[in-house]
């Protein structure tokens, strides 16, 4: 950081945190001399090749890096404010600002700077330094997420149904607060109980974790000014976004052992769950800093609640009389990604008439070789879809089909 003085308008500078500046000049640099040398060497070719698109590639990355690492900082001047990144520069004036919020990513922290008359917004990672003078310079902004929640508790105070006096009403959030936490331990038990408990309360247990997501939805909707899904960090409302969370997944490891013949036979009813779930909290879109990123998250919630429930319904603790088979492994692989997912290959058999990849524990996958045998149980399912599940060879009767 530098600080130069020019009369009443002191200017202030202040550059990107020096752990930062190393790290992707270390990443950079590297990067783009390896480039310059890989598109050196595949210059003498008189063709595009394979060399010169990654020499370029890398060039770009080290170019960004290094700009991004020499470059960046923050000028303040006056009432104006400077930000500059690895090729690009923002400026504004106090006059042009409407306020800032805190935005909160997978990547960390960052302030979105908004201007007036919709103009695109401006922003800040917090991984510049800062000192007192910035800090003052920013206490002239209005913080939006602040003034948000200033509104929005003067909203509760004043609204007649949630009680007799602004007091009584204020108390109603707090409850809402404490039924927010019950909806999450009610959902983590539920879980818990679905999955690894008595096999005789599966069902039940499972089919609580389809009714939270209702109750909650209208929860949220009885008292928007209570309840909230994807809150901002100031929002003072309670968070029903973890209780959703943990049935959705609860359900989904429900269904983890249990394969649909034909997913098309009940694709449907999974696509018309997910958006009748979608509409039921659409409040989370217009509330949202990112509602692009608030719709895909809950597209992934309203995909693992209704295949879950789909799965519960037609094949948790089904009556009916399994067929048992027995195929063959033809090959084994895996997949990687945040995670390692392990498949065997199996032979065509009973209703599928293509070779067929049933997941696996790493266990099983680590034991199991081409040739082995898997056995299965095929079950024709409450709901008319077929569905099977891997069953113990030494458990299957003596004349199972192949």
């Amino acid at each position: 950081m530098t600080t130069s003085y020019l009369g009443i308008s002191t200017r202030h500078e202040y550059r990107i945190k020096t752990w930062y500046r190393s790290f992707l000049l270390v990443l950079g640099a590297p990067a783009l001399a390896g480039g310059i040398t890989v598109l050196a060497l595949a210059s003498r070719s008189s063709s595009i090749s394979l060399p010169t698109v990654m020499s370029l590639t890398f060039l770009g990355f080290g170019a960004y890096f290094v700009a991004l690492a020499l470059r960046s900082r923050v000028i303040i001047e006056g009432t104006r404010i400077e930000i500059r990144g690895a090729f690009t520069d923002r400026e504004a004036d106090l006059s042009e600002i409407n306020g800032y919020r805190t935005i909160s990513s997978r990547n960390g922290k960052y302030t979105q700077i908004y201007l007036n008359n919709g103009r695109r917004a401006v922003t800040l990672s917090n991984l510049f330094d800062h000192d007192d003078a910035f800090d003052a310079w920013f206490r002239k902004i209005p913080d939006l997420d602040k003034r948000d929640r200033d509104e929005l508790l003067v909203k509760i105070s004043q609204q007649e149904q949630l009680g007799a006096t602004p007091e009584d009403r204020l108390a109603a959030l707090s409850r809402a607060k404490t039924n927010s936490i019950f909806a999450l331990v009610i959902s983590l038990a539920a879980s818990i109980a679905a999955n690894w408990g008595v096999p005789a309360l599966y069902l039940p247990f499972s089919l609580a974790l389809a009714l939270i997501p209702i109750v909650l939805a209208v929860m949220l909707h009885r008292a928007p000014l209570l309840y909230a899904v994807f809150k901002r960090k100031d929002d003072p409302r309670a968070e029903l976004f973890f209780a959703l969370t943990v049935t959705s997944f609860g359900l989904m490891i429900r269904a983890r052992s249990i394969h649909f013949v034909s997913i098309e036979s009940i694709g449907i009813v999974v696509a018309f769950l997910s958006v009748v779930y979608l509409g039921a909290f659409y409040h989370s879109y217009f509330e949202s800093s990112s509602p692009a990123r608030t719709f895909f998250l809950l597209l992934l919630l309203a995909g693992l609640y209704s295949y879950g429930v789909v799965t519960v319904a037609d094949a948790v603790t089904d009556p009916s009389t399994p067929a048992h088979f027995v195929a063959h492994v033809v090959s084994k692989h895996y997949t990687t990604g945040r995670s390692r997912s392990f498949y065997l290959v199996l032979e065509p058999w009973g209703p599928l008439e293509q070779p067929s990849n049933l997941g696996v524990s790493q266990t099983q996958y680590d034991r199991t070789e081409p040739g082995d045998q898997v056995c299965l149980d095929l079950y024709p399912g409450r709901l008319n879809a077929a569905w099977y599940t891997q069953v113990s060879c030494s458990a299957s009767p003596l004349d199972s089909q192949q």
